[in-house]
């Protein structure tokens, strides 16, 4: 699972096996006749909405059990009740797809200098249509003009934890909202806990409900948040950082 822009129809791309994307292939009519009984990659799979695939898959499963594996890409947790017996498949093992690391970042035959690099990897946060986006924009000496690909993603996903590591993400949040859907909750929260300590566990339950174990979110992205939480609330409020603890707000 992973917000657009994110590259998730490239890593499906990658797995091998059947790559059906439901925008150019009739999906049921693609899997019936391939011969593929291992790995089916299904792209775009929340915007389905086929009984009659859904009723396919899950008896093509039951048929090559232990055999056949099925990857559905999606923006967003799918858990529409027409999905019928593949509900159960599709809730219970959940992969978040994960930023670029710098080392894997596609340069497209751009050269940067170090400190090019250090701002492609701080503007982008590793999401790979911003780093495509910082990349072509440097390479070609073009306007850097990123907002319709962060609305689209916010509207798809509008809490993902890898936000706050995107400089123009935050950018875009600054100048299009008071406080963004993130900052409104640990707001919320601290406010409901005034004058005690809440710790970065805490944090994350309630301004990241659908990340389990704390997966992509850093130390350092929680101390950003509350950065740019402490400034926008300054004439109200202080937010006092105890190291190690957690933070309490007065």
């Amino acid at each position: 699972m992973a917000p657009p822009g994110f590259g998730k129809s490239r890593f499906g791309r990658s797995l091998g096996g059947l790559f059906v994307d439901p925008h150019i292939n009739n999906p049921l009519t693609t899997i019936q006749t391939s011969p593929e009984r291992k790995l089916i990659i299904i792209d775009s799979f929340d915007t389905l909405a086929d009984l009659s695939l859904f009723n396919y898959l899950k008896a093509l499963r039951d048929e090559n059990k232990y055999h056949l594996a099925y990857v559905f890409l999606v923006n967003k947790p799918f858990n529409d009740p027409v999905l019928g017996d593949l509900l159960k498949l599709t809730s219970e093992h959940i992969e978040y797809l994960p930023v670029l690391d710098p080392a894997e970042y596609d340069l497209f035959g751009f050269n940067p200098s170090p400190k090019q690099f250090k701002e492609i990897e701080k503007l982008s946060g590793g999401i790979p249509i911003l780093v495509k986006a910082c990349v072509y924009s440097m390479r070609d000496g073009s306007p850097l003009n990123v907002d319709p690909f962060i609305a689209q993603m916010l509207a798809s996903s509008p809490q993902h934890p890898s936000y706050i590591n995107s400089q123009l993400i935050q950018d875009y949040l600054d100048n299009n909202s008071p406080l963004s859907a993130s900052e409104t909750r640990l707001l919320t929260l601290l406010e409901a806990h005034k004058g005690q300590l809440v710790s970065k566990d805490q944090i994350c339950e309630v301004v990241y409900p659908d990340v389990k174990n704390r997966a992509g979110i850093t130390d350092h992205a929680i101390d950003q948040l509350i950065h740019r939480l402490r400034a926008k609330v300054l004439e109200k409020y202080s937010i006092v950082t105890h190291r190690g603890l957690g933070y309490r707000l007065s």
